[in-house]
């Protein structure tokens, strides 16, 4: 299983129905294609760093999941380069998160005392 975390920022100009639309899309392409959301949080409408296509601000979103499809990744940054609405993101592998370690350790240790 692979873990990975997707930063993704929108443009400000957007309503929040197609803010939740764009939001909905990007979930719906993870779990089509073998992927389980375990964390999303919504940040809102931050200041960017420097200015990005004219746009000082952005509603960002942070999308943490799990896959054993390798080729996802690349789908999700193709799917948001070719999206005219997104203006950066930046999906990346992480370490599985504590919690998730410690269910992997315990259904191991209910396996070897089965035995």
């Amino acid at each position: 299983m692979r873990y990975y975390e997707l930063v993704f920022v929108l443009k400000p100009t957007l309503t929040e129905e197609e803010i939740s639309s764009k939001v909905e899309s990007v979930q719906s392409l993870i779990t089509s294609n073998g992927g389980e959301i375990y964390n999303f949080e919504k940040w809102g409408r931050k200041e960017l760093a420097y200015p990005i296509q004219n746009f000082n601000s952005g509603y960002y979103f942070i999308i943490n999941f799990k896959t054993e499809n390798y080729e996802l990744p690349s789908k999700l940054e193709y799917n948001l380069r070719l999206d005219e609405d997104v203006i950066r993101f930046l999906a990346f592998k992480t370490k599985p998160p504590k919690n998730e370690t410690a269910k992997e350790e315990s259904s191991a240790e209910k396996v070897e005392s089965a035995e």
